[in-house]
């Protein structure tokens, strides 16, 4: 117990109680792990940044094609809505994606004809008729109050009428 102070040695001895010894064997290779790992690293990040140049130069031609790219924040603010509405309107094919270096964007361009033609973001608002038939049927099928919302027919409702 070389190298203990008194009161460790005590505590040691007094503390514990079972010591459990497990024979290992050792194996010797001709490679230092840590050159190998250094060597992969380096490959790896070669190999990461020639990817990131090719990302740069279709990104430097896509900006050019399109005469920009956003991000969704920022396409957001043009627009007036959320970033969510904008990924939304991706997935709904009304803005082109692009990814480049880990990160989304779309179109100047794009969004600059959807400002021009003053199309909204949002969904277009229902006519007279299709809201008062959607608030008949949201008072036979779920009750009066529902009615005066416009008629919702939450899920537990959807899955009734599916199951009849």
């Amino acid at each position: 117990m070389a190298g203990f102070s008194s009161i460790q040695k005590t505590l040691l001895t007094e503390y514990v109680t079972v010591i459990t010894v497990t024979a290992m064997t050792c194996t010797f290779d001709t490679a230092i792990p840590g050159e190998l790992q250094a060597n992969e690293l380096k490959e790896s990040r070669l190999k990461a940044r020639d990817q990131a140049r090719r990302e740069l130069a279709a990104m430097s031609a896509a900006m050019v094609e399109e005469h920009g790219l956003l991000s969704h924040v920022q396409a957001a603010l043009i627009h007036g809505v959320s970033p969510k509405r904008i990924g939304e309107l991706v997935r709904l094919g009304k803005l082109r994606r692009f990814d480049f270096l880990g990160r989304t964007y779309v179109s100047v361009r794009e969004v600059r004809e959807r400002i021009e033609r003053q199309v909204k973001a949002g969904r277009p608002r229902r006519g007279l008729v299709q809201r008062t038939v959607a608030s008949v049927k949201a008072a036979l099928k779920t009750d009066a109050a529902q009615a005066k919302l416009g008629g919702y027919a939450g899920p537990y409702e959807k899955a009734k009428r599916r199951k009849k």
